[in-house]
């Protein structure tokens, strides 16, 4: 790997003071597992001044606050796979943690790189957009929150600079009764990129009336997204089979409807409605059959 310099900070603060006086393009380097494969293809980062962060403490960990956990922006996807706290309160993105590449990769990868690496297939995207994820930024000595909705803006390409440093992703702390759910689709059952994941969380009073319901698809669109048009086919409502029916069918149309028709479509679109409609109806019709 190329690159025009190599620093390691010993502390946040030396980092921050780093990327304020660097002059030329900055290379962020944490967990490289993405970074190490483009630097394979062409010298991209030989002009880059590379700032390794991926040793910083204060990047690390997984905390709760209030309703909200904090997850380090250094976290790997093995410590947050393996979290009793998001195993209880956020065990979607856990499940989805658990499927990214083979376990060696989940040992080094880190939640804040695969975020910002903005590939449409990471495994995670899905997870965190319907948990309302967060990004909590260090930009120009302040610290400012971003919704991942408004960081990623199309593939590969995210709204931070080479400047901003992500410190932690916040994300809802669910209740413990909160049924979760994810579903990865790739060419082979491990080691496979993202063909298409489904990531459901859903909660129902003691009435059996949905109070909480969120659900999307990843691996599809130019950037994670979550469809309260969707969502409205069940929140308020007791589950049937005609309603289940109902999110299946509108959330397969977004397909075409944000990514265009492609040769893809006729496969993506049928596989989302089946799936979609076979996990909502295991999460809420098992029970009543």
């Amino acid at each position: 790997m190329k690159y025009k310099a190599y620093y390691r900070p010993d502390t946040l603060s030396d980092a921050e003071r780093l990327l304020a006086e660097l002059n030329g393009p900055v290379l962020l380097l944490a967990g490289g597992t993405d970074v190490m494969v483009y630097a394979r293809e062409d010298d991209r980062y030989a002009e880059h001044s590379v700032v390794d962060i991926y040793h910083l403490p204060e990047l690390r960990g997984i905390t709760e606050e209030g309703d909200t956990i904090r997850i380090g922006a250094g976290t790997t996807h093995t410590e947050i796979e393996t979290s009793a706290l998001i195993q209880s309160h956020a065990n979607v993105l856990a499940m989805a943690c658990r499927t990214v590449g083979s376990r060696q990769i989940r040992d080094h990868a880190t939640i804040a790189g695969n975020i910002c690496n903005a590939s449409p297939a990471a495994d995670s995207l899905g997870a965190l957009a319907v948990l309302g994820a967060v990004l909590e930024v260090r930009r120009n000595g302040e610290t400012v929150l971003i919704p991942l909705s408004e960081v990623i803006e199309k593939p590969y390409r995210t709204a931070l600079s080479d400047r901003d440093l992500v410190l932690a992703v916040r994300i809802r702390k669910l209740p413990a009764d909160e049924v979760t759910h994810f579903w990865k689709l790739g060419r082979r059952k491990a080691l496979a990129i993202s063909r298409m994941t489904i990531a459901t969380i859903l909660h129902r009073d003691e009435n059996g009336v949905v109070d909480d319901f969120n659900i999307t698809v990843g691996a599809t669109f130019p950037r994670p997204m979550t469809f309260q048009d969707v969502n409205a086919l069940l929140l308020g409502k007791k589950p049937d089979a005609a309603s289940v029916k109902a999110v299946a069918k509108a959330l397969s149309d977004k397909i075409p409807e944000i990514a265009g028709i492609r040769k893809s479509t006729t496969f993506k679109q049928p596989v989302c409605r089946n799936m979609t409609e076979r996990i909502l109806s295991e999460l809420l019709l098992e029970d009543e059959q």
